[in-house]
């Protein structure tokens, strides 16, 4: 049966996304007392307060010897969709279903299936859970079942048929006192209730609830009744002297009114109403109709949507796009903030004002428009001379061009727009000065709707220190020329050096090694010198260029350090 569940939720799940939080089977009756041959019924509800929820499977053992299963009824079930139709057996005394909504639900207190019994044997009669399933719509079919709650039924000897409204439970707890005697009559009674504290507001749970009331000191008895008329007055007939009473869950939903009645030394006086409202039905489902269509560049999709609640009315709903915070709406229309191009998951979730909820969710694509085009762009930028920055295109007419600019770690170092006319050409030109280095452009369209395009391929330009000397026919910057005639007075001061040490000590034996020596320091540091003028011929960015400056003058420096140890050893022996 596990299996089965996990493939009807998964097939659920593909249409929802929610998240993970907990859920719990519970098993409700009017009371938990009987008589011999008596009907009586048990909802299976289930409790997901905290999430969208689109399927549930279990099976239940009941007490066959005790109890017999007369129908199982489907009204007001949340589920549309069984795998397994509710079924049950007398003789195995077990019951099992399967079943699904195409929508995601949620709420307090989830109608799933109600029970018919007839009691056929006195004792204690069982209705246990021994194996379920609760599944989130999350996109996979996660069993989210936290508690599965059942109940036991105490069934009695007699076959007398009880009164239509059982007794509560448990009896109040009476008080036995001397009242004071006063001058009028009883004021009306302030009622309060705990599991339903706001009388003017409903609720999608159900549960054994106590009203409660203060005695004043002169009531010498009271009456109260449960029903469903909002005018009805308590009968002058003494209940008893208590401060509260136990109700048996309410197990239909609508608008009950607790009454209650004191009396004192003269008399009755007047009913308090105190107004209980459940709800515990989701609104009815509902489809998204996407106005501009499921794909489309449109960048601010139009959704529409309508739902009823028969009960308690719509409170609100609740838009979630992708796994973003829900925006929160009171209409049935609802219209996107613009977005980028792409896919996106839009959830819509309707809340009645009791907390139950219905959902559904689609897909949509924002399709991009045409990415525009650079025809023209400067490569390199002197800083300092009057050229800038100048960029010319093409792009859809009379949209705006956004131009990034980001350095070579993807930072972002500006942005800005420029404007294309009717014919779609357009111009962008930079109005300040960038720090020397390479920098890549991209552009993108964006039209009057606020529909994006793609961006184009990033475009490496450079901005460059002005030169301040022609080699060659190369354009020399004051910081490479510097590092050129650092180079040659080393070269020079190398040159001169090895002449002089030839001259002086070309009558001795170690001017070989000597010759030798200087030979090798003079080639290597001309190889550098070499490489450094390879170096500032290349295109190669300003960035690695400074960083081959440093490599280069460590290497001479190396060589004349190797020199200068050779060369003192040398004259050393030529004494």
């Amino acid at each position: 049966m596990l299996r089965k569940i996990l493939i009807v939720s998964t097939f659920f799940a593909l249409l929802s996304v929610s998240f993970v939080q907990a859920a719990d089977f519970n098993a409700t009756s009017s009371t938990g007392q009987f008589n011999l041959k008596q009907e009586f019924s048990v909802n299976i509800k289930i409790d997901a307060s905290d999430e969208s929820i689109n399927a549930a499977q279990a099976k239940i053992k009941f007490s066959q010897d005790i109890l017999e299963v007369k129908s199982i009824s489907k009204d007001g079930s949340i589920f549309n969709f069984w795998l397994q139709e509710p079924e049950f057996s007398n003789t195995d005394g077990t019951i099992e279903f399967i079943g699904g909504a195409l929508n995601g639900v949620s709420g307090a207190s989830l109608q799933v299936l109600r029970i018919n019994f007839i009691s056929k044997g006195a004792g204690i009669g069982e209705f246990l859970f021994s194996d379920a399933a609760i599944t989130v719509a999350d996109g996979s079919g996660t069993n989210v079942l936290s508690k599965a709650n059942g109940a036991s039924f105490t069934i009695l000897s007699t076959t007398v048929v009880p009164a239509p409204i059982p007794a509560p439970i448990p009896p109040p707890t009476q008080i036995t006192r001397q009242p004071t005697v006063v001058s009028g009559l009883p004021a009306l009674p302030v009622v309060k209730i705990s599991l339903y504290p706001d009388s003017g507001s409903w609720y999608n749970f159900v549960s054994q609830f106590t009203p409660s009331w203060d005695l004043p000191p002169d009531i010498s008895g009271l009456n109260t009744a449960l029903n469903t008329n909002p005018n009805f007055i308590v009968p002058p007939v003494v209940e008893g002297l208590f401060e509260n009473k136990t109700f048996s869950a309410i197990d239909k939903d609508g608008v009950y009114y607790f009454h209650i009645r004191f009396k004192n030394n003269n008399g009755w006086g007047p009913t308090a109403h105190y107004r209980i409202a459940i709800d515990t039905q989701p609104p009815i489902p509902f489809k998204i109709d996407v106005k501009t269509g499921l794909t489309s560049d449109n960048p601010a999709p139009k959704l529409s949507f309508n739902t009823a609640d028969s009960l308690s009315g719509i409170s609100h709903d609740e838009i979630i796009v992708n796994s973003e915070e829900p925006v929160t709406i009171n209409a049935y229309e609802y219209t996107l903030l613009s977005r980028q191009p792409g896919e996106y998951l839009i959830k819509v979730r309707v809340f009645d004002k009791a907390g139950n909820s219905i959902e559904d969710n689609v897909k949509i694509e924002i399709l991009p428009i045409e990415t525009p085009e650079i025809t023209s762009i400067s490569k390199k930028v002197v800083i300092g001379s009057e050229e800038s920055l100048a960029i010319k295109g093409l792009a859809v007419p009379s949209a705006n061009v956004v131009v990034t600019i980001g350095d070579k770690n993807k930072f972002l170092v500006l942005q800005d727009e420029a404007k294309s006319n009717i014919q779609g050409e357009w111009e962008f030109r930079l109005d300040r000065e960038l720090r020397r280095g390479d920098y890549f452009v991209s552009v993108k369209a964006k039209d009057k709707r606020g529909a994006l395009s793609l961006s184009t391929e990033p475009v490496r330009v450079s901005f460059a220190e002005k030169p301040v000397i022609s080699l060659f026919g190369l354009d020399v910057t004051l910081r490479e020329l510097l590092i050129v005639l650092v180079a040659a007075v080393i070269l020079a001061t190398l040159w001169f050096y090895r002449k002089t040490l030839l001259h002086l000590t070309k009558v001795h034996r170690e001017s070989v090694i000597i010759s030798r020596d200087l030979k090798n320091a003079f080639d290597a540091v001309k190889k550098e010198v070499d490489r450094m003028a390879g170096m500032i011929k290349s295109d190669r960015s300003s960035e690695e260029k400074e960083l081959e400056v440093k490599v280069i003058t460590k290497n001479i420096g190396d060589t004349l350090d190797k020199v200068e140890k050779y060369l003192d050893k040398d004259i050393e022996k030529l004494g």
